[in-house]
């Protein structure tokens, strides 16, 4: 079965990049199995052999035809 890097975004307001990180860690911490979660745009990258392949594709799951290649950008960490 393949192996995939699946990234959610989200924005938020802080006053420091950790605080941004700790309030998206809170955010998710809060969501159960059971919550509904309104983030519907992934990008997704396959992994071979461990590493993340630099082409991906942006996934929206609100529209089945929205679906685009896409490329890691310089600063995402594989």
């Amino acid at each position: 079965m393949p192996e995939y890097r699946v990234i959610w975004q989200i924005d938020l307001d802080a006053e420091e990049p950790r605080a941004a990180a700790e309030r998206a860690a809170e955010i998710l911490h809060r969501l159960d199995v059971h919550d509904q979660c309104s983030a519907t745009v992934f990008d997704v990258y396959e992994r071979c052999a461990g590493v993340v392949r630099r082409t991906g594709m942006r996934i929206d799951l609100s529209n089945a035809t929205e679906n685009r290649p896409i490329r890691f950008r310089v600063d995402t960490l594989p």
